[in-house]
């Protein structure tokens, strides 16, 4: 009896709540929306800010573009949909719907298909860029433990973020951080990682074109393609780091020059620190990267040995090693003073996605992985080729306007999960290499593997659970304290290509 329930329950916890209520609702028509603003638009896709007809909820609708109509529906885009379905987390975006907007008089043309995701009041990378908002340390452990709540979540699911970085992580005013943009993610073929072991080894290939490059970890630089969760891991590092420093903590103009930036603040790579480096595709040619013995300490001297001990962890070389979330959240960083702040009592701040942090700089963005996954953008406005500041906001045929675009709206950007382009810059060979032939490193573009690079290297996210009121992690690991600060200005990046089937078996249900 027990083993003819089991498909049964497995398929029910995938698709419906504890409570009964189905995850996915299923598909609406986009006139049950009134659109209040664009947030966003990109290679992939559109974002709009919208409000349900039905029961007044503001919402984030992400147009997914078809760029060809006769290639149909984008596969990239049918992966991020069908992973969504399935997972259920508090810091993990939901896709409660999807919504159609049928075309009129225009013959045979396929109808418009829209993302229906809970609005978001922010971005991690907005609020950084805001100079209105100062972190305390509280605050930044608070998001932490959120973000590695999620990130054990998918890596326990058999789930690779694959473009993990700031602009994909989405804030709302309650103080719940959830990680968006799943264009690049992908079904993970091996054994979730295990306490104490690190990230270990791959079995398969996956491909090394994903990650928005200053988040992306020397491993892909040289090319590794038997990669673990550990590159999740590394881009928790970066954006750990970045939350002190307010800035990228590793914004590279080209794959040689990231990988500059690597070895200066964790040291050059050796046998004892990244054992096989040298077999990587990437080192071919290469005979050494000099002699760097790493300033990580002397970066981060302000932020005490505890913090430091954590950031270095994340930013290991030997990816086998690298801590990975369930050990992360054992760290005695998030047990020390200050205590970590509770969600709810954290303060709320002005819209900050993209499109608002324009207001603030015109800085390049980091370059998103090649081929990002089709219909992706953040919530945030991109400042990049992405967010082309002249591009047209109109909205789509037949839906009524309600009012100029609000100047908190988000912008998101074609490269979704993908990292933000630097101004263009020439790509040079890695030092010493023999015969490198090598086209210039390409922008990230979109979500999914094969996907077009991105022209601005920002992303746009659509998901989130604003108005959900998840709650996130609040458990004895928050103490509920007041916060210090931090403060200056920092740049945003965008995210690579999306790869890979979805993942059909069942998901584990978050732990609380």
């Amino acid at each position: 009896m027990a083993s003819e329930s089991s498909p049964s329950s497995q398929r029910s916890s995938l698709e419906r709540y504890e409570d009964g209520q189905p995850r996915f609702q299923g598909c609406s028509n986009i006139r049950d929306f009134e659109f209040l603003g664009k947030l966003g638009e990109g290679t992939f896709g559109e974002v709009y800010k919208a409000r349900s007809k039905r029961d007044g909820s503001v919402v984030a609708l992400k147009k997914i573009l078809m760029h060809n109509q006769k290639d149909g529906f984008p596969i990239t885009a049918l992966r991020e949909i069908k992973l969504l379905k399935m997972l259920s987390h508090p810091n993990v975006l939901r896709l409660p719907e999807m919504a159609v907007e049928k075309s009129k008089g225009e013959g045979r043309k396929k109808p418009s298909m829209y993302m229906v995701m809970f609005y978001q009041e922010h971005d991690l990378s907005g609020l950084l860029e805001n100079p209105n908002v100062h972190f305390t340390e509280p605050q930044i452990k608070c998001y932490m433990l959120q973000l590695l709540e999620g990130v054990r979540y998918l890596h326990d699911s058999g789930i690779l973020h694959r473009d993990m970085k700031a602009a994909n992580l989405l804030i709302n005013n309650k103080g719940i951080l959830q990680i968006a943009d799943f264009g690049l993610a992908r079904p993970y073929d091996e054994k979730p990682p295990q306490p104490g072991k690190g990230g270990g080894e791959a079995k398969r290939d996956y491909t090394p074109l994903v990650v928005t490059r200053w988040y992306r970890p020397p491993e892909l630089l040289l090319q590794l393609r038997r990669y673990t969760t550990a590159i999740d891991m590394w881009g928790v590092g970066c954006v750990f780091g970045e939350m002190f420093k307010r800035r990228p903590i590793l914004a590279g103009n080209s794959d040689l020059n990231q990988a500059q930036l690597i070895f200066a603040l964790v040291g050059t790579p050796t046998e004892e620190t990244m054992p096989g480096y040298t077999s990587l595709p990437g080192c071919d040619g290469i005979k050494d990267f000099g002699n760097k013995p790493g300033n990580l300490n002397q970066v981060f001297k302000e932020q005490g040995p505890l913090m430091i001990s954590l950031l270095s962890e994340f930013l290991k070389l030997d990816w086998r090693k690298r801590i990975t979330a369930v050990d992360a959240l054992k760290h005695p960083y998030f047990t020390s003073p200050p205590l970590p702040a509770r969600p709810g009592d954290l303060p709320q701040f002005e819209d900050s996605h993209e499109l608002d942090r324009r207001q603030y700089r015109q800085k390049p963005k980091p370059p998103a992985p090649p081929n990002g996954a089709a219909g992706e953008s953040d919530w945030s406005t991109g400042t990049g080729a992405r967010a082309a500041a002249g591009q047209s906001s109109r909205v789509p045929a037949g839906v009524q306007r309600a009012g100029p675009t609000p100047r908190g709206d988000f912008r998101r950007a074609p490269d979704d999960g993908l990292p933000p382009k630097p101004s263009p810059v020439s790509q040079p060979g890695w030092p010493n290499r023999k015969n490198d032939n090598r086209a210039p490193d390409r922008r990230h573009t979109g979500r999914g593997e094969g996907g077009r690079p991105d022209t601005n290297g920002h992303h746009h996210h659509l998901d989130g659970g604003a108005g959900t009121g998840h709650g996130g992690p609040e458990n004895s690991r928050y103490g509920n304290r007041s916060n210090p600060n931090p403060s200056n200005a920092r740049r945003r990046s965008q995210s690579p290509p999306m790869r890979d089937r979805s993942r059909e078996d069942s998901y584990h249900l978050y732990r609380r």
